[in-house]
């Protein structure tokens, strides 16, 4: 594969912005020592490129070439895209999608806990062993309502 060959400077950099018409903004990265105190920085600095036909979008990798002055700030043209990227913003949609619905799965897991927590409280404070303990004594005394309920229905029909 043979390299191709420009005429002035080349940088790699990655599309942040492609709002405005046949424009982008590439972010180029370097990495270099601090002259000083010799921890490594990373540098970045912002070009405006022209992408003639639209061909490059946000978060792709791109090679631009200097260029004659095209406006006031645009002295970069896009060369080629060398890795097709995703777009950020749709990403944090869906993950901000996916984790707010997560967060209310894990609220109900909680409040569900919590009634359980709660019922089994109240099934000691009543002296029963246990929550079920104590709603199978709900379903007796139920069933003894339902009973009394029926006898009571009958005993108003006999007095008419």
């Amino acid at each position: 594969m043979s390299e191709r060959k420009y005429k002035g400077k080349v940088m790699v950099g990655k599309v942040v912005s492609d709002k405005m018409q046949k424009t982008v903004v590439v972010v180029v990265e370097t990495r270099r020592r601090h002259p000083l105190y010799g921890k490594i920085i990373t540098v970045r600095r912002r070009f405006k490129a022209h992408n003639e036909n639209p061909k490059a979008k946000a978060g792709d990798t791109v090679k631009i070439v200097e260029s004659r002055p095209l406006s006031r700030e645009k002295r970069w043209r896009v060369a080629e895209i060398v890795r097709a990227g995703q777009v950020v913003e749709m990403i944090r949609e869906t993950e901000l999608e996916s984790l707010l619905e997560k967060e209310r799965v894990e609220k109900e897991a909680r409040k569900e806990q919590e009634r359980k927590r709660a019922a089994e409280r109240l099934a000691r404070l009543g002296g029963f062993e246990s929550a079920e303990e104590m709603s199978g004594e709900e379903n007796v005394a139920s069933e003894f309502e339902q009973e009394y309920a029926t006898d009571d229905a009958a005993s108003e029909g006999d007095e008419t």
